[in-house]
C-alpha cells in the first residue's frame, strides 16, 4: 500500500488546522497518509475543530489517521510565531524526505513555513524547493504551479530580483526546459510538452532596446530546440484568453512574474509541485496565515488538492 508523509509545516500557523480538515474529509483515501508531528497536540486540535478523529501509530491496522510522532517541546499557541519551532518542524520535513528517499513512503505533501524564522534559529533555508534539492543531492530541482486553468514553471526561485538577468543562462534554460520536459513525461505522460517561455524584460525587450537578454540568449536557445519551445513571450499579454490555452505549460523567468498570475486564477485551489526530485513532492500554495490561526476557520482546499493530487498521480 502507498504511504504518503505529510510535513504540515509551522505548528503555530495553519497548516496543522488544514491537514486535518483535509484528512477527515477524505476518509476513504485517509489510510494512504501519515501526518508527521506530536499527537497529542493533534488530539487537542482536532477537539477545538470539533473534529472525531482516531489517531493511530503508523503501522496500525485500525481506521484513522496515521501519525509519526514527533513530541512538541513548547507549547504552541496558533497565531503566535515562535523560533523555537523550528528543530520541530526541520525534523519533520527532514524525517518526511529521507523517508521518500529510503522508500518508506512513496511522496510528500508540505505545509507552510516561515523561512525568517527557521533562519533566525540557526537553519540555512530558503524554501522548501531548495532544501529538498539539497537532501537529495540534486542540483537543479524546477518549481512548478499549477491548477485547473494553468501551469508555470520557474527558471529562478527565492533569490533576490537583482540576481535573476545572471541567472538568464542558457545552461539554466537547458537544465529546465530538459526538467520539464521529463517529469511532463513521466507524471502527465505528454512527450515533448509545448512550453512558452516567457521573456525578462517588458515587452520581451522589444528587440534589445529594453534589455539584451531576450536577443542574446532565450531567443537563440529556443531556436536551438526540438520545436516545442516557444518565445520568447511578453509577459503582459502571456496570459489573455487568446494566449492562456496556447501551451502545455508556461516558463517564468522569476518568482513575481509567475505566481501572482497563477494565484489570481485559483489561490486556494493552485499546488506546487517540485520536478527534478527522486520522489513527488505537493506543497499547499499558502503561507503560515498565523492573522486567522487562532480562529479555526482557515480554507483547507489547497490541502485538499494536494491530497486528492498525490492520491491521483502516485
Amino acid at each position: 500500500m502507498r504511504k504518503i508523509f505529510i510535513s504540515p509545516g509551522d505548528p503555530s500557523g495553519i497548516g496543522p488546522e488544514v491537514a486535518l480538515k483535509a484528512l477527515d474529509k477524505n476518509k476513504d483515501i485517509q489510510k494512504e497518509f501519515v501526518l508527521g508531528g506530536d499527537v497529542n497536540y493533534y488530539q487537542d486540535f482536532a477537539k477545538r475543530l470539533n473534529l472525531n478523529l482516531n489517531f493511530i501509530e503508523e503501522d496500525s491496522s485500525e481506521n484513522g489517521i496515521k501519525v509519526k510522532h514527533f513530541p512538541l517541546k513548547n507549547k504552541i499557541n496558533p497565531g503566535i510565531p515562535e523560533v523555537d519551532n523550528s528543530n520541530y518542524i526541520m525534523d519533520v520535513l527532514s524525517y518526511g524526505a529521507l523517508g521518500c528517499l529510503s522508500k518508506k513512503y512513496n511522496g510528500l505533501i508540505t505545509g507552510p513555513v516561515n523561512k525568517e524564522l527557521i533562519n533566525q534559529s540557526g537553519f540555512e533555508f530558503s524554501g522548501h524547493t531548495e532544501f529538498l534539492a539539497d537532501i537529495c543531492n540534486v542540483k537543479k530541482v524546477v518549481m512548478l504551479l499549477l491548477n485547473e486553468k494553468l501551469k508555470i514553471a520557474l527558471l529562478t526561485t527565492h533569490i533576490p530580483l537583482s540576481k535573476v538577468p545572471e541567472s538568464v543562462t542558457r545552461k539554466n534554460l537547458k537544465e529546465t526546459t530538459k526538467i520539464i520536459n521529463e517529469n511532463f513525461s513521466s507524471i502527465w505522460k505528454i512527450k515533448n510538452p509545448s512550453i512558452g517561455i516567457l521573456g525578462l524584460n517588458p515587452h520581451a525587450g522589444e528587440g534589445g532596446f529594453i534589455g539584451k537578454e531576450e536577443e542574446e540568449i532565450i531567443k537563440p536557445f529556443i531556436n536551438s530546440s526540438n520545436g516545442n519551445l516557444f518565445g520568447p513571450i511578453s509577459a503582459d499579454t502571456a496570459f489573455t484568453k487568446k494566449n492562456i490555452d496556447k501551451y502545455d505549460v508556461f516558463l517564468a523567468m522569476f518568482h513575481d512574474q509567475g505566481l501572482p498570475v497563477i494565484k489570481s486564477f485559483g489561490f486556494g485551489n493552485t499546488l506546487n509541485i517540485t520536478l527534478g526530485l527522486p520522489f513527488l513532492r505537493i506543497s499547499v500554495d499558502h503561507g503560515t496565515a498565523y492573522e486567522i490561526a487562532e480562529n479555526y476557520a482557515a480554507d483547507f482546499s489547497s490541502m485538499n488538492e494536494a491530497l486528492l493530487s498525490a492520491n491521483l498521480l502516485l
